[in-house]
């Protein structure tokens, strides 16, 4: 699938319009903070119904306005399909083909979208919250049920976690049991994605850095016997010093290895930025090995940091793809990656100009 218009109002700092997409490449180029991202968050929040940058959706409304509105028109197995977000307040309601949209999770899996960004290093780099976050990303684009299955594991670790610091213990025995009951599905689908997508970087890793070396993602289970309740019950003193479950799949890591040494023990910083763009490609090759549908990728600005030479095996790491979006700034070398068919947008105050 791929946009063939995209309609803002009120969208951050971007002009009220309707911008046209219809074309495999999309170029926005401009200086930053002029809204080069905030077209490339706009288009992503068709697509799940949230934002990359902010949890706070009610931030993304222009300052001084009380909401917003995105539509985008796409094309998908020959038909054209039209979704309507709109932000007034905290409140949000979704419209595709003009039928309301109850749960995100029914756009997630509608249109396959991948974003690259400066802050994917996070998923390297940063807390293990965000190693997880990029995991239930990627399986939630392949597994429409795996959203489900975290939501209910979270409402139940919520409930304990309040019994906790409450100190009215005489339900933990039940909520123990609640808690492995959904949790273990997680894990499950956990392990079988792992190995499978590690299966996948690996392979990319070794084309774009061109080593031999093997490069694998570990996952490690919080819950490391096949006996969870009895790991929670040896817990339960902890767990009622800390006032607060200190084990379960929101505990869960994902490590990468290089050669038998952890990546970020051993790999510069422009190494850990590439790994961050190679694991994007390899979430849009995962999901397309999954689901079929090509997918569409958002770029921002992710080629700057990179060297001729490491941009050049990057691009052609990309994996197909139906549609891009690209933004440069105007000094870089973008024209090399120009096709004839190539929209070329100038990006300066939030206003979007055609350019030949």
């Amino acid at each position: 699938m791929s946009f063939t218009s995209v309609r803002l109002y009120h969208f951050r700092n971007l002009d009220d319009t309707t911008i046209e997409t219809n074309a495999r490449d999309v170029f926005l180029v401009g200086e930053n903070g002029q809204g080069k991202t905030n077209f490339l968050e706009a288009v992503y929040f068709t697509c799940y119904g949230s934002s990359f940058r902010t949890r706070r959706d009610d931030t993304l409304i222009r300052h001084g306005e009380d909401d917003l509105a995105v539509e985008a028109v796409f094309d998908r197995a020959d038909e054209t399909h039209r979704i309507v977000i709109k932000q007034a307040g905290r409140k949000k309601t979704i419209e595709l083909n003009g039928k309301p949209v109850s749960d995100r999770k029914e756009i997630v899996s509608n249109v396959p979208c991948i974003v690259f960004c400066h802050d994917d290093i996070g998923f390297v780099t940063g807390a293990p919250e965000m190693q997880r976050w990029f995991m239930n990303q990627t399986l939630s684009l392949v597994d429409r049920d795996y959203l489900d299955s975290l939501r209910l594991y979270n409402r139940v670790l919520r409930s304990r976690n309040a019994v906790l610091k409450s100190g009215q213990f005489t339900v933990l025995d039940a909520l123990d049991q609640q808690l492995v009951e959904t949790g273990i599905p997680i894990v499950h689908r956990r392990r079988d994605m792992s190995s499978r997508f590690s299966e996948v970087l690996g392979e990319l890793f070794g084309t774009v850095f061109g080593s031999s070396e093997k490069f694998q993602l570990i996952y490690r289970a919080s819950w490391r016997s096949d006996a969870p309740h009895d790991e929670i019950r040896n817990r339960r003193e902890n767990d009622l010093r800390m006032a607060t479950t200190t084990s379960g799949p929101h505990r869960d890591r994902f490590v990468y290895q290089f050669g038998d040494s952890l990546l970020t023990n051993t790999a510069s910083t422009g190494q850990l930025r590439l790994v961050s763009l190679i694991l994007r490609v390899a979430q849009a090759q995962f999901v397309r090995q999954a689901t079929g549908p090509l997918p569409v990728l958002l770029l921002d600005d992710v080629l700057l940091e990179l060297d001729p030479g490491r941009r050049a095996r990057f691009m052609e790491a990309l994996p197909d793809y139906e549609q891009a979006f690209f933004t440069f700034l105007p000094d870089e070398q973008y024209a090399g990656f120009r096709a004839d068919s190539t929209l070329t947008y100038r990006v300066d105050g939030g206003r979007l100009s055609a350019q030949s």
